[in-house]
């Protein structure tokens, strides 16, 4: 016995293993998708495209919808981790490995967490690590990804772009891009997965933070889709703090 439970007493790993359907197809579809492109691609396409990031990832020579997506990624996992690590406790995986590896791996990283994990509601910050409680919960830090976020869409030159070129060109120039490149197309499909999931966490947030109205906070969370990826951070900055106890 081990603290007073045997081990065939205790529940095993995959007893009280809950999936969750939406989270679980969109993961199957991403890497299905992700790998149907690649194996149907030129030869060396997308990795002449990745060359241009490793050149130089703020101007690497292609179109400017797709590099701001490409950049804006590598940011998702830390607005991710305000609205994850609240209810990280008690989940079948540990939050913070697959949100560290969501830095470059996106939601085929984030994917079997997220499918896995549990919604928690009922946080207060008593129940919070330090970690999330004094950096993660910190309006300053919020800001300051906020601002990382939107500073994106001008270092790509997205939104310089939009203003002085022809727009038709540019979007046609984007898909273009998505048609011909393996990177692209499943980059932009992990944007798009990320930017969905990111609104439901934003919904589960919501309800720890007293709006107990199940449409309100889902309107909470679709207006973040609104503005991909800031929107998720400026939530995050502005969302009321937990209950204290």
């Amino acid at each position: 016995k081990i603290n007073g439970e045997s081990e065939s007493e205790k529940p095993g790993f995959f007893e009280d293993l809950a999936i969750s359907p939406p989270y679980a197809i969109a993961y199957v579809l991403f890497l299905g998708y992700a790998f149907m492109r690649t194996m149907g691609e030129a030869e060396g396409a997308s990795m002449e495209v990745l060359q241009g990031f490793f050149n130089d990832p703020l101007n690497p020579g292609c179109n400017e919808i797709f590099t701001t997506i490409f950049n804006l990624l590598g940011l998702f996992f830390v607005p991710m981790a305000c609205l994850l690590m609240p209810g990280a406790k008690g989940q079948k995986f540990p939050a913070t490995p697959f949100l560290v590896g969501a830095a470059l791996g996106g939601y085929g990283v984030l994917g079997p967490y997220a499918i896995t994990r549990k919604p928690m509601t009922d946080i207060t910050k008593a129940d919070l690590g330090w970690f999330t409680a004094n950096v993660l919960e910190n309006k300053v830090f919020n800001y300051f990804i906020a601002a990382a976020f939107f500073s994106a869409y001008i270092t790509s030159g997205l939104l310089d772009a939009l203003l002085t070129k022809d727009v038709h060109e540019i979007i046609s120039g984007y898909l273009d891009l998505v048609s011909s490149t393996a990177i692209a197309s499943a980059s932009s499909m992990d944007f798009l997965i990320l930017t969905v999931a990111g609104a439901s966490f934003v919904s589960e947030d919501v309800k720890r933070r007293n709006v107990d109205d199940e449409k309100t906070a889902n309107l909470i969370g679709a207006t973040t889709m609104l503005l991909p990826g800031i929107g998720l951070a400026l939530y995050c900055a502005l969302r009321p703090n937990l209950n204290e106890q």
